[in-house]
């Protein structure tokens, strides 16, 4: 059971009010600052810009689309343990940890993209038990993606994305003391089986969240000169509200968000091609700069790939290996300020994405 809530739910539980909700990420754009909105030429397209979909050529099918993200080794030998001998006693470390699975197998097409998608994460900090407050937040999506990307000429395209999903979530923002008197717990029984506590404030519900994006680019001298491209997304329309299934609630509404890219795209030669992306994300909120701000450079060759970038003020790295025609494993690492300024509270993640497919035509 703490197994299944662990990797299907997650979770976290954190005293800092300055952590965004975090949303779908995945380890070749945080490689790169997680700023990709104007670039956006792979399968995840459907989730970080669909308008990138009337760019697309040919046809792809990820049969196997399936990433890791962990805090650090020991999670990561605690989950290998745990899925190997079913032993999940020591699955969840009280004082820390982070976890999340994906998987997402992915058919793409010309101006289409269509994805089912289990994304779930857990991260777990219950140290914050000894401070006055206690916020957690959490979910885990089981779903269906379908995109399209319409060109109205060669500089300009839209795109939507809908989602249908049902969504398992925590949301909790009380006083400790509320907190533990409500679960009927002390501190020390939440630390050691915190599986328990936390399934107590599930809600489930389901829901349709509409994404819309746009690409724009420059004109280009000739086919080899750089490439200047601007994109937008707006996600969650008008606001994504669920409708409970069952728990103790429906699971919090999705704010609309706003997310501003531009791509520099240098061709270095046939197979070798430099992108320098920034994002500017979750406009119109009242967040400091650094939280909004991401950078990122990538080094693409037809069969690796280089990357690094800025993240909520810190660095990140990433690297990949391409073999046609569809089998990838992108290596990522970034991380997130919680606290409320630059460089307080440090949460670095780890990611591994694995792809395995095929080009049908």
């Amino acid at each position: 059971m703490k197994f299944l809530l662990f990797i299907l739910l997650g979770f976290q539980v954190v005293c800092e009010a300055g952590l965004l909700e975090p949303g779908y990420e995945f380890s070749r754009a945080t490689g790169m600052g997680n700023a990709f909105i104007a670039l956006a030429d792979d399968a995840n397209a459907l989730f970080y810009n669909p308008a990138a979909l009337a760019r697309k050529k040919g046809l792809s099918l990820h049969l196997i689309d399936t990433q890791i993200s962990v805090d650090g080794l020991g999670t990561l030998d605690r989950l290998l343990e745990a899925a190997s001998s079913g032993n999940t006693e020591g699955l969840i470390d009280p004082n820390k940890a982070y976890l999340g699975i994906v998987a997402k197998p992915t058919f793409i097409a010309p101006y289409f993209g269509i994805s089912l998608f289990n994304y779930g994460f857990g991260s777990i900090d219950l140290q914050s038990l000894q401070g006055e407050r206690v916020r957690a937040y959490a979910f885990n999506d089981l779903g269906v993606i379908v995109a399209f990307g319409i060109p109205f000429s060669d500089y300009f395209s839209l795109g939507v994305s809908l989602r249908a999903l049902q969504r398992s979530s925590v949301n909790i923002d009380k006083l400790t003391q509320d907190f533990l008197t409500e679960l009927g717990m002390t501190g020390s029984t939440v630390n050691s089986d915190p599986g328990s506590a936390l399934s107590k404030f599930i809600g489930v519900g389901y829901a349709f969240p509409v994404n819309l994006g746009v690409l724009a680019s420059l004109p280009q001298w000739s086919k080899t000169s750089a490439l200047v491209r601007f994109g937008a997304t707006i996600e969650n329309i008008g606001l994504t509200k669920f409708t409970q299934i069952s728990g103790v609630a429906a699971p919090t509404k999705l704010e609309t968000a706003y997310h501003f890219g531009a791509l520099f795209q240098y061709p270095l030669s046939k197979s070798l091609v430099l992108n320098l992306t920034g994002d500017m994300r979750n406009q119109f909120r009242d967040l400091p700069f650094f939280k909004t701000f991401h950078f990122g450079t990538e080094l693409k060759h037809s069969l690796f790939a280089l990357r690094t970038g800025v993240y909520q003020g810190y660095p990140t790295f990433g690297a990949s290996l391409e073999f046609p025609p569809q089998f990838r494993v992108h290596l990522s690492t970034y991380s997130m300020e919680s606290g409320e300024t630059l460089w307080e509270k440090e949460q670095r993640w780890y990611q591994i994405q694995v792809i395995v497919g095929f080009n049908p035509f």
